[in-house]
């Protein structure tokens, strides 16, 4: 393992050129969190050379090394959240590639998973994921994450009284409402107007 010793030597002191060398050769090596620590390892050192879809590459097997593990080498759910993680950076960092779309039906599973018990929890990703696929065309994904993650922020907002978390929210149902209208689903995008104007009303 002198090579891993190496290898975070070389990335430690900011030469990712040479840390990318001794990972490579590791990606094969030692147990399957190992590995998908590799696999992070050679990500990381390919973003910071501007070398986003190469990371992109890498990012899409750390996440489906996630979602291979045994129950006994990690819990299901942890497992399903880090590779949502994993690739939600890919789908970043292929923005413009070929494979984004492919890349994009295995997020979705992904993310549907994830979102299985609800958004509590989720913002930041149902965020994402609804601006994600508004942008790849995909308005009826997008209204369903943008109006899931909103309905989980309404809840907050009420119960915190926060007033910048209640203009987010009404910024993300309008954003369903908008996905909603171009997917064909006037009774989602109804919906999520009333619950804006609601929360409007409120300000």
């Amino acid at each position: 393992m002198s090579g891993l010793v190496e290898a975070i030597d070389a990335e430690a002191h900011g030469d990712f050129a040479e840390a990318l060398e001794h990972y490579a050769k590791l990606t094969e090596s030692g147990s399957a969190l190992d590995r998908i620590g590799i696999f992070q390892a050679l990500a990381r050192c390919h973003e910071k050379l501007g070398r986003l879809k190469e990371a992109g590459v890498w990012r899409r097997k750390a996440g489906q090394g996630y979602l291979v593990l045994a129950d006994g080498e990690m819990v299901r759910d942890e497992r399903q959240y880090l590779a949502l993680v994993e690739y939600r950076n890919a789908v970043q960092d292929l923005q413009g590639d070929l494979s984004l779309k492919d890349v994009a039906k295995e997020y979705a599973a992904v993310l549907k998973e994830n979102f299985s018990g609800g958004a509590e929890g989720l913002t930041h990703e149902g965020l994402f994921a609804g601006a994600f696929f508004q942008a790849l065309g995909d308005p009826l994904t997008a209204a369903k994450y943008y109006f899931d993650t909103a309905e989980a922020m309404s809840e907050q907002a009420a119960d915190t009284n926060d007033a910048g978390l209640r203009a987010a929210t009404i910024l993300a149902y309008k954003r369903a409402m908008e996905s909603a209208t171009k997917a064909g689903r006037p009774d989602v995008a109804r919906v999520a107007q009333i619950r804006a104007y609601d929360l409007e009303q409120l300000g």
